[in-house]
């Protein structure tokens, strides 16, 4: 079998992205300080799945503040998480936050007055914060949030990741509202929120508020093999990693999160070749150009992916952006 290279091509992105590259006497406080939040009783798994996909995107520390009443010590899969019981240990927990780079809140949170107390503890700090899932639901319903988000110092600093409900439930529309004029909807949430807004889906949106002078990308990678739980939570440790390590390394929130949308996507498509076929034959546009080779890297939407798959392709594609040398001779080795 092929193996397939679905390294980030836009040279702008790239640009980005290889400003992570470490030098000989970085240690893991270059690397950011990154604490995620979430996981009620539960939805453990959700808070997992983004600290794991965040340790292989290259955070220097990912701690885990899990919100579960028994809250598992530790992660037997990767012990290097720390794992904190908002709990027991609440006061341990907040000091990590305060000292960390970057916060993200909302995988498996949950919506009761816990989840909310630890979302307004992270809204009040200057760090940067990535909010996803139930931190986004209680946005939509808690008054005393949307305030807070106002207060934030930039806007530049907090970003949203809805799915569509999670976006029609913010603008108090319908889900459909969302999805007839995509763009228009990532554009209103970035001025209401007065933050960057990532909304999923089909073709991903990244917008930020007219404020910032951004264009809005859009992101044309990723397949229906991404119908699967977790993607989400995954997409959310990868783009809080990037941001952390950032800090120190000239990449802003901005960046970040077009960064992570592209990498989480073209991770999925390499995976879904690798396992299901390079092109559905009865719906492609492209598919062999005259020389045979492939024109449209698409895989057939057969099956959905484990989220957790992603991290290790995600790891590699990072290297190899940050290797050009080591890249080429990648390149040079995919044969049949």
């Amino acid at each position: 079998m092929k193996s397939l290279n679905f390294a980030i091509t836009n040279e702008e992105q790239l640009s980005w992205l290889r400003r992570l590259r470490r030098q000989s006497f970085e240690n893991k406080s270059h690397c950011g300080r990154l604490v995620l939040l979430g996981g009620q009783s539960g939805m453990v798994g959700a808070v997992f799945l983004a600290g794991r996909t965040a340790l292989f995107s290259g955070a220097g520390w990912v701690i885990l503040g899990i919100l579960a009443q028994n809250a598992p010590c530790m992660d037997m899969q990767h012990p290097e998480l720390m794992c904190l019981s908002a709990q027991s240990q609440s006061e341990v927990l907040a000091e990590q936050m305060r000292c960390a780079q970057t916060l993200a809140i909302g995988p498996g949170l949950g919506q009761n007055a816990h989840a909310a107390h630890w979302l307004k503890i992270a809204m009040r700090l200057d760090a940067r914060l990535v909010l996803d899932a139930d931190a986004l639901n209680l946005l939509a319903t808690d008054a005393e949030l949307l305030p807070l988000m106002h207060m934030r110092h930039n806007p530049i600093s907090t970003l949203m990741t809805p799915h569509p409900g999670e976006a029609a439930r913010l603008l108090g529309v319908e889900p459909q509202d969302i999805q007839r004029n995509r763009l228009e909807s990532a554009r209103a949430l970035a001025e209401k929120f007065h933050c960057l807004v990532v909304l999923k889906g089909e073709g991903t949106w990244c917008v930020a508020p007219k404020a910032l002078s951004l264009e809005p990308i859009q992101c044309q990678a990723g397949n229906a093999c991404m119908a699967s739980a977790g993607m989400g939570d995954a997409l959310t440790g990868l783009i809080a990693a990037l941001s952390a390590q950032g800090v120190h390394h000239g990449l802003d929130l901005w960046q970040a999160s077009v960064l992570g949308v592209e990498l989480h996507a073209r991770a999925a498509d390499e995976l879904s070749v690798l396992e299901f076929g390079p092109v559905d034959f009865n719906s492609s546009e492209d598919v062999l150009d005259s020389m045979g080779g492939l024109q449209t890297l698409k895989a057939a939407p057969l099956n959905g992916l484990q989220a957790s798959e992603l991290g290790p392709v995600i790891r590699s594609s990072i290297h190899l952006a940050l290797n050009p040398k080591a890249q080429k001779g990648h390149q040079d080795s995919l044969v049949e």
